[in-house]
């Protein structure tokens, strides 16, 4: 009987630690819970255009890493890179850096570019170029299109 009575104490401690186990939160395993620093993710490449003229000195190439998972509303600018002119031609290149912990890999992320005078749009994508997830990679030669300027 003693034997008996040591057994059911035993599986009853084995099923209530179990149990206990079972019923903790588990914590995530990111590097950020765990206290280390988190790597940040680049995106690069290059900006250009088709058209054979030359570039006003005076632009500004923007390019943009975008969180375009949401049909329903404006995208999420994660990073974002300004380049000067300054007399250069294209191709521009560029490198967006975003922490690792902002990337989801359910979601959806594009990279997009525009030229900018002033505040004058001259060049912009009309193709979404994917970047990170769902089979991406990390690196977009953007090829811009000349935007048609309204009439005076």
């Amino acid at each position: 009987m003693n034997r008996r009575t040591n057994l059911l104490g035993f599986f009853a401690l084995a099923s209530a630690s179990l149990l206990s186990a079972c019923a903790m939160p588990s914590t995530p395993s990111t590097p950020a819970a765990s206290g280390a620093s988190t790597a940040a993710l680049r995106v690069s490449g290059t900006v250009g255009y088709r058209e054979r003229m030359a570039l006003d000195p005076k632009a500004v190439v923007v390019v943009q890493l975008l969180d375009v998972s949401r049909m329903d509303a404006p995208s999420t600018v994660l990073a974002e890179q300004r380049i000067e002119a300054n007399g250069r031609q294209p191709p521009f290149a560029y490198e967006l850096k975003v922490d690792a912990a902002r990337i989801d890999p359910r979601m959806r992320y594009a990279v997009s570019a525009r030229i900018l005078r002033g505040e004058q749009l001259l060049f912009i994508n009309d193709t979404q170029h994917p970047v990170l997830t769902q089979g991406a990679g990390a690196s977009v030669d953007l090829v811009l299109v000349r935007v048609a300027q309204a009439p005076r």
